[in-house]
């Protein structure tokens, strides 16, 4: 299904850093945090399931093409970053008070992102 959207380059600049570049950040940090904690490169290949391979798919991509983009986009990224960050931080501190009640409710709320992206495929 082709989309096509007529935005000006500002905007297109922000939403993206959201839907694509933060992705490719989260799936190249998601790799370099296994790799760096799991020393054993046949532990990660016994252990990932399809989940985590899907994951980390992004973190394959060209690191010569990303880091221009992500150096031409800097401060959308940079402020996506601050939020993700503290999205993050809010749900390490729900864990460290076993509030699994607010992470479940998040986690739902969460789930309304299938509805919205249910006509990408």
């Amino acid at each position: 299904m082709l989309r096509i959207r007529n935005i000006n380059q500002e905007a297109h600049d922000k939403h993206i850093a959201y839907v694509s570049h933060l992705s490719h950040i989260s799936s190249f940090i998601l790799g370099k945090t296994v790799i760096k904690k799991e020393k054993n490169e046949r532990d990660i290949f016994d252990m990932a399931g399809s989940g985590f391979a899907s994951t980390v798919r992004l973190a394959k991509s060209s690191p010569d093409m990303w880091t221009p983009i992500f150096k031409q986009n800097k401060e959308n990224v940079i402020e996506t970053l601050e939020e993700y960050i503290q999205n993050l931080t809010k749900f390490k501190e729900l864990m460290q008070r076993d509030d699994f009640e607010t992470i479940h409710a998040e986690m739902i709320n969460t789930n309304h992102i299938k509805d919205i992206l249910n006509g990408i495929n």
